[in-house]
């Protein structure tokens, strides 16, 4: 996997379509998934002393207003 997207940011996060994840995932790479976000929230929790939730907005970027949300990302430095 790169460490860029192919519209030149820096690679961030992994995003999984929850309905591919239903379509395609047995019980058991569910539970995995499940286990490793729990693992990572724990972490965020005791080690890094972080008790917020975190929730993003995801866009694709083949959408025909992802150039405009990128603009504004850029504008306010989250962009890269």
């Amino acid at each position: 996997m790169s460490d860029f997207l192919k519209c030149g940011a820096r690679r961030k996060f992994i995003v999984f379509n929850l309905d591919d994840c239903k379509k395609y995932f047995t019980e058991r790479h569910w539970d995995r998934l499940t286990e490793l976000t729990r693992h990572i929230e724990m972490a965020r929790r005791y080690i890094d002393k972080k008790t917020n939730e975190r929730e993003y907005l995801v866009i694709n970027t083949d959408e025909p207003y992802a150039d405009e949300i990128i603009e504004i990302l850029k504008r306010n430095g989250h962009w890269g």
